[in-house]
């Protein structure tokens, strides 16, 4: 066991080690902070921080690409600009050197003169048809596919059908005839459905009411035998009679 005399001196010597600590611990929280270590940034002070630095990185960049594009548009404009003028000088060469090679040949364009005349529906073409006036090649080239379509005109009123009405031919009626002897006839008795269907004046479901009919019965006689079925109008039977066979 420790002697009295040893327990005064431990006392002693903590009581010494306590009063320093203690002065240390005084010093320490009075003492200015140093320059060299600025105090810590809290979090949201790094991260507005953060994103100050990213929006102006992002508006150099913004600038930059918009010069960038400004050049390379500058650029572009003019290699389009002589592009242009290079291409203008070889078509002017061009018609030039063809000029000159048809007046030295005595070649010469050969245009439709635009005239008044009749013409047969059904056995002009599209070089004939663009001589009337009012007609271009588009619209001949209309006219005769629908005329392929019906199978012929048997009237030149027939220009003002659905599939045409847009061409505005009504006032041109005059210029035109056609026979109904020239028309392509469908033999109702031995034709097939899709072959019915297939003809602009017929919907299926009249296509189908004829095929039927003509199912249940030996022979069809006349246009009068389809007068009997609800899909057919009468103005749908004068339509369609011209292109009917019975035969």
């Amino acid at each position: 066991m420790l002697a009295k005399e040893q327990w005064k001196g431990a006392a002693i010597l903590f009581g010494i080690a306590l009063i320093g600590w203690f002065i240390a611990v005084i010093v320490s929280s009075d003492a200015p902070e140093s320059p060299d270590k600025p105090k810590k940034k809290s979090w949201e002070e790094r991260k507005d921080s953060i994103r100050l630095a990213d929006s102006l990185r992002y508006v150099q960049w913004a600038a930059e690409r918009e010069q960038r594009y400004d050049s390379f548009r500058l650029a572009d404009s003019l290699r389009r600009a002589e592009w242009k003028r290079i291409r203008q000088q070889q078509y002017d060469s061009f018609r030039r050197e063809d000029s000159l090679w048809r007046d030295s040949v005595g070649w010469r364009y050969i245009k439709h003169e635009k005239k008044d005349t009749i013409l047969d529906l059904n056995l002009c073409d599209t070089t004939e048809l663009q001589y009337i006036r009012g007609i271009g090649r588009y619209t001949a080239m209309q006219i005769i596919k629908y005329r392929e379509q019906l199978g012929g005109y048997y009237s030149p009123e027939q220009l003002n059908d659905e599939p045409l009405q847009r061409l505005h031919l009504d006032t041109l009626f005059d210029h035109f005839t056609a026979d109904s002897k020239d028309v392509q006839t469908i033999d109702v008795n031995s034709c097939s459905l899709d072959r019915l269907q297939r003809h602009p004046y017929l919907r299926y479901s009249q296509a189908k009411s004829i095929y039927t009919l003509r199912r249940q019965h030996i022979r069809l006689q006349s246009i009068e035998d389809l007068r009997s079925l609800p899909e057919l109008t009468d103005e749908d039977l004068e339509r369609i009679a011209p292109y009917l066979n019975f035969d």
